[in-house]
């Protein structure tokens, strides 16, 4: 590749990524049903066709910020794994670190988290099914995770049925937390979070 066509990626990757900078502030703070592209082009200082260069919709550019998300917490979460390697179980701290990490995603992405988990299966079907593929790819990494556990000696149980149920809770403890405006202090919710499922996976 030429010198030249180097830098025109480079600069096409930055309007790409201005684009998303752009459209994550404005559904932060408009909303997803009232954000219109207008919003978008506007916050990026460009053009409304320039836009439509890199993406096709609003719900295009929405699909790649909340995946963005979910690759984060998904590597938070693999991050367990490095316990496995050394011979030993996750200890409870690195769980309840796990939990805190989300929960300053969830607070500093709330209207973001807020669209994903309400608004986004109501869209059309092509992006319920993108909400339900990066759920399930979640799960799939929860329940790699109780299949070690199991291994380490937690009780015998459907790895997958566990999985999806910590996947559930989760999802659904800070939906919940985000929509009440974080009443619940973020330690309590951690603590609860971490003894119930922790303990519903490992007590025989």
């Amino acid at each position: 590749m030429s010198l030249r066509a180097k830098k025109f990626e480079i600069i096409k990757k930055e309007k790409r990524n201005l684009f998303i900078i752009s459209a994550l502030s404005v559904f932060e703070e408009k909303g997803f049903n009232n954000t219109r592209i207008k919003d978008i082009t506007e916050k990026a200082g460009t053009s409304v066709g320039n836009y439509y260069n890199y993406f096709k919709s609003k719900e295009e550019v929405f699909e790649v910020i909340i995946s963005g998300l979910a690759e984060h917490m998904v590597g938070k979460f693999k991050k367990l794994f490095i316990y496995f390697q050394d011979n030993r179980l996750p200890p409870i701290s690195a769980v309840k670190n796990l939990f805190r990490g989300y929960a300053k995603m969830f607070k500093t992405k709330k209207e973001t988290f807020l669209i994903f988990l309400e608004q986004m299966g109501g869209i059309n079907i092509k992006y319920r099914a993108k909400r339900n593929e990066i759920i399930d790819s979640f799960t799939d990494e929860v329940e790699k995770i109780i299949l070690k556990l199991v291994e380490f000696g937690a009780r015998s149980q459907n790895p997958k049925i566990s999985a999806r149920v910590w996947t559930s809770t989760v999802l659904g403890v800070f939906n919940w937390w985000i929509r009440s405006d974080f009443d619940l202090e973020e330690e309590e919710l951690v603590n609860n979070l971490t003894e119930f499922l922790v303990r519903g996976t490992m007590t025989k």
